[in-house]
């Protein structure tokens, strides 16, 4: 079995943390936090056009935060299963493998 580099791990588990599904939830959670941060409340904006710019406004930066929390997450756990004990991330990479070729 050929080493995976640490790039290799790093892309590993990137592609297991950085899912669409991970990225929608991120950007939820960055939304909320926003929205709570701002105050924005029907009284606050009550014209549909306001709301929808500030919607507008705030999805680019969002969503480059979003892709940047994600990298940081991937990056950070590659870093941690790297110190794993007990061959951890070499169970973790073989088990991801296996379910790729379809063994459970």
């Amino acid at each position: 079995m050929i080493e995976p580099t640490e790039r290799t791990r790093c892309q590993l588990i990137a592609g297991r943390v950085s899912t669409e599904y991970a990225r929608d939830r991120i950007v939820k959670a960055l939304y909320e936090a926003a929205v709570e941060g701002l105050e924005f409340g029907p009284r606050d904006l009550p014209l549909p056009n306001d709301r929808e710019w500030i919607r507008g406004a705030m999805a680019i930066p969002l969503q480059e935060a979003a892709d940047a929390a994600v990298q940081v997450l991937a990056w950070s756990v590659g870093r941690a299963l790297e110190n794993a004990p007990n061959g951890l991330l070499e169970r973790f990479e073989r088990s991801h493998h296996l379910v790729e070729l379809g063994v459970d």
